[in-house]
């Protein structure tokens, strides 16, 4: 099973995310808050991590330095990164941590 981890603090935006990509080979999981998100990608190893950048208490781009940090430094598995913009303008801010799609 394809496992998605999907950081975002907004009950809809989970509930679209999930609807989309929850099927019998996926399972989608949740964290509400950028501080928990790398202690849950350690333990569940997504394929994929997908990033609301408008997550609060530290957004997207945060969350995504933070991972891409502690893979750097070879302590995380290196993991895909989605983030979700709502404007296009914001393409440039998720190129900055290294997300490997926006």
């Amino acid at each position: 099973m394809a496992d998605v981890l999907l950081a975002t603090d907004a009950d809809w935006t989970f509930d679209e995310v999930a609807g989309a990509l929850a099927d019998d080979d996926t399972r989608v999981s949740r964290v509400r808050s950028g501080r928990d998100l790398l202690a849950v990608t350690e333990e569940l190893q997504p394929e994929l991590v997908v990033l609301d950048l408008q997550i609060g208490s530290m957004g997207g781009m945060a969350s995504c330095l933070e991972l891409r940090a502690e893979s750097d430094a070879g302590r995380l598995r290196y993991q895909k990164v989605l983030m979700l913009l709502d404007r296009s303008a914001d393409v440039f801010l998720a190129r900055q941590p290294r997300a490997d799609g926006s």
